[in-house]
């Protein structure tokens, strides 16, 4: 079986659920324990997310991991 996606964090659904939840960047970033900066570069593009931060992130927002998470297509060269 080839693997043709990956599941990563949704930048939309990200968003959507700081701006649904009344979070700052600031306060989410001291939840979850990482920087205000990641929190923007999260919200900003679909990426993928070390999984620790990912069950953090699911348990402030208090959802299934799986809602956070948008299938992409494998990019066409991989390293």
């Amino acid at each position: 079986m080839e693997i043709t996606s990956i599941k990563v964090l949704s930048a939309r659904r990200f968003r959507s659920l700081i701006c649904s939840k009344h979070f700052t960047h600031e306060m989410l970033a001291g939840s979850v324990k990482c920087s205000v900066r990641q929190i923007q570069n999260w919200a900003r593009q679909d990426t993928d997310v070390h999984a620790s931060y990912l069950f953090a992130l699911a348990e402030v927002f208090q959802v299934d991991v799986e809602e956070l998470l948008v299938s992409v297509p494998l990019p066409e060269t991989r390293v």
